[in-house]
């Protein structure tokens, strides 16, 4: 039950922190670094028609879903990490649908302008990546070793 209370809270938060940015476009707080940028390309600013975006969107929330449902059923700590994405990708494809664009505002100089959305992907990607990198492969590594 908690879990889906954190996955909630996460979300409202970043849908209540987007909105705040729009009817408060430039608010003075810590000189510019909350500043509203519409974002409508893709990630790291490729150029994506919607025809071909919306579907591609689609697809990927679908693969998610269908990751984050295996690993429930496992009772695996992959449900968090999964959770973050989903929650972050519906949010930000939210956006697009809504606003045409995703609404970004945490402000970087010299490298980018992101959101809370953009947070709980890259942490749930780094998360899941971690895992499987250095938790699954020990895991077998053991298995490997005890069985030969």
């Amino acid at each position: 039950m908690i879990y889906f209370f954190s996955i909630l809270l996460i979300f409202i938060l970043d849908r209540f922190t987007k909105i705040y940015i729009l009817k408060n476009p430039s608010p003075d707080i810590w000189g510019g670094f909350f500043d509203l940028h519409i974002n409508t390309e893709m990630a790291f600013s490729l150029p994506i028609t919607y025809f071909i975006l919306y579907p591609i969107i689609i697809l990927i929330l679908a693969l998610l879903i269908w990751f984050w449902k295996k690993d429930f059923k496992k009772r695996s700590i992959l449900i968090w990490p999964w959770g973050m994405i989903i929650v972050g990708a519906t949010s930000n494809f939210m956006d697009r649908i809504q606003y045409g664009g995703v609404i970004d505002f945490i402000n970087m100089p010299y490298f980018t302008v992101f959101n809370l959305a953009d947070v709980y992907i890259s942490v749930g990607v780094i998360w899941v990546l971690w895992y499987e990198w250095f938790y699954r492969k020990n895991k077998n590594l053991d298995k490997n070793l005890t069985q030969g």
